[in-house]
């Protein structure tokens, strides 16, 4: 085992509800929590979801920043092949969310088109950013490109784009330090040294909320627990609507 693989071993205890928390406290501690279009003010911090894999979980988190007095920005994906965004049991998490008073953003990925670089890119992207207010009653604050890492930044580097904030352009990208739990681990910088030291001015910082489960578990077990409960989750639905209607479901 290298001592990368050590190390990010010994971070899983980062990733439970109760260290999310608690990480919640010492951002506000040091800094102010602002929102996307209001981005640059002195001392602050942008709170980021990119919602992947689990609403659920994201919901859950929702609860914990809004105990705590802190907004956040939920980037949701329509083309997730884990979850359904337009189904009732998600989009009823998404409202919740929203209810709580934090802000809808959209997480886009430009590969899933034939040609992410042409310029039918922006209509794509305006096309799903609609779609999002249609369904949610609420515009869109800001845009994440999924998978950044393995785009050109060059790209996607205007600052805003189809009226929406660009998570990675370049002026916060120059102006913000970054941090990421990408994969379940810290693959750069711990979050918790980062706030414990705030020796930068303004920071974004990004979290998926698979990763934050009640227990500590390795990030692969953390996916698998999302697939498994959505699985459930149908299935239940399945056999309420069966009784409902007072169909035979025979097992």
């Amino acid at each position: 085992m290298t001592r990368s693989e050590t190390e990010h071993i010994s971070q899983f205890d980062d990733f439970t509800e109760k260290e999310y928390r608690s990480l919640l406290q010492r951002a506000q501690a040091r800094y102010s929590f602002v929102r996307f279009p209001d981005a640059g003010q002195p001392q602050s911090i942008l709170w980021r979801h990119d919602v992947d894999i689990s609403m659920h979980r994201a919901s859950r988190l929702a609860q914990i920043e809004f105990d705590e007095g802190v907004p956040a920005t939920y980037f949701v994906f329509l083309r997730s092949p884990f979850l359904n965004l337009l189904s009732p049991q998600v989009s009823e998490q998404v409202r919740k969310i929203l209810s709580l008073g934090h802000d809808l953003a959209l997480h886009f990925d430009p590969t899933f088109y034939s040609d992410p670089t042409s310029d039918d890119c922006v209509s794509r992207i305006e096309y799903e950013r609609d779609v999002l207010a249609d369904e949610f009653g609420q515009v869109a604050t800001a845009i994440s490109f999924h998978n950044f890492g393995a785009l050109d930044p060059g790209l996607f580097a205007n600052d805003i784009i189809a009226g929406m904030v660009n998570a990675y352009g370049k002026t916060l990208r120059d102006t913000h330090g970054y941090v990421s739990d990408s994969n379940g681990v810290w693959l750069h910088r711990r979050l918790k040294s980062v706030l414990e030291e705030a020796k930068e001015d303004r920071l974004q910082v990004l979290t998926h909320p698979e990763w934050w489960t009640p227990e500590v578990m390795p990030p692969r077990l953390r996916v698998q627990r999302a697939i498994d409960g959505q699985a459930a989750a149908i299935g239940q639905w399945y056999d309420e609507a069966v009784a409902k209607h007072g169909r035979p479901n025979f097992r």
